[in-house]
């Protein structure tokens, strides 16, 4: 199993001990001007994979749900705006026990989006 893992370019101690942790608000709002060039973005619910760097830069958003599921060939849409949203947001890098930290790491984080005036 080892041998498959390193053939594959996998690392057996990939995950880090300590993952990026998110530094802001729970609430977001996009900008007015996105919001007119993808006007077709509908509330949904997503579950999302931030990217972060070791210097706790945001790098990308991947999303990996999307509800509801009439949404889904507008996943980009979506991570577009997550990207909107979190290219300036501050996160604490993920890290090892002995100070290390790795090139790249996923924050998973469930994300609503709707109207800034529903609840």
């Amino acid at each position: 199993m080892i041998s498959l893992i390193q053939s594959k370019g996998f690392r057996q101690d990939a995950l880090p001990d300590v993952i990026a942790l998110y530094r802001g608000s729970n609430t977001k709002q996009l900008d007015p001007s996105f919001l007119v060039q993808n006007s077709e973005l509908e509330p949904a619910q997503l579950l999302a994979s931030l990217i972060i760097d070791q210097n706790g830069n945001f790098q990308q958003a991947v999303v990996l749900e999307i509800e509801p599921a009439k949404l889904q060939s507008e996943k980009s849409t979506y991570e577009q705006a997550l990207s909107e949203v979190f290219k300036t947001e501050n996160f604490l890098a993920a890290h090892n026990n002995d100070g290390t930290k790795p090139d790249l790491s996923n924050l998973y984080v469930r994300i609503k989006m709707q109207p800034a005036n529903s609840n």
